[in-house]
């Protein structure tokens, strides 16, 4: 009775930490979610070791879990455009699943290492974040802009006047209005100004990256 406890607040612990860390950065699968799916890993792993006490297949439960846990990452991966969000999210959703198997299968150790470096992961990759703002890098602006042809060049002038090099542009038309991704090479401290003196332009509508 003891061990179950124990078990079931292990779950709730980790999982609800690494939810927490989820929702403090505003993304989807929060605190109560990653708690819900820690618990429900646990219980089913669980069945699943009764399963094999009873002469069943040890195995079938568990493995489903691994597979099952996929439409849950899969809703919380979108995508604008080129643009794709949510796989931080939806990989952490999966491995939470994993430490509540771990739990279940009284690898108590593993479970909490692993939520340890994942809190550690997660929150140090923001830190060193900061860092990399002072180097170039290649990132891609999405714009929205009127259909015209010389406000793409202007768009394309804007940018390169700060000594950045267009590297690549795809233009689309959809609804009356240009689509534009533009691939180059900044610091963060030039893209914070690039994206300024664009979103003053009358003919840009909108600006996202």
């Amino acid at each position: 009775m003891e061990e179950m406890f124990l078990k079931v607040f292990l779950a709730l612990v980790l999982g609800g930490a690494l939810g927490m860390e989820r929702q403090y950065h505003d993304k989807p699968a929060g605190y109560a979610t990653n708690c819900l799916i820690c618990l429900g890993a646990l219980l089913f792993t669980i069945l699943s070791e009764q399963m094999g006490h009873l002469g069943g297949d040890p195995g079938r439960i568990a493995a489903q879990v691994v597979t099952g846990l996929g439409f849950i990452g899969a809703g919380s991966i979108l995508r604008d455009g080129n643009k794709i969000s949510g796989l931080t999210t939806a990989a952490s959703v999966w491995v939470v699943a994993a430490i509540g198997m771990a739990i279940g299968y009284g690898q108590y150790v593993w479970a909490t290492l692993t939520a340890c470096a994942i809190l550690i992961l997660q929150f140090g990759m923001r830190r060193t974040i900061g860092f990399v703002e002072f180097l170039k890098h290649y990132d891609t602006i999405y714009l929205t802009c009127e259909p015209r042809w010389e406000v793409v060049e202007n768009i394309t002038a804007a940018i390169e006047k700060h000594n950045v090099k267009v590297l690549k542009q795809e233009i689309t038309k959809q609804d009356n209005q240009f689509h534009l991704s533009l691939v180059a090479t900044f610091t963060g401290k030039e893209f914070c100004k690039i994206t300024k003196e664009l979103l003053e332009m009358p003919e840009v509508h909108s600006l996202y990256k």
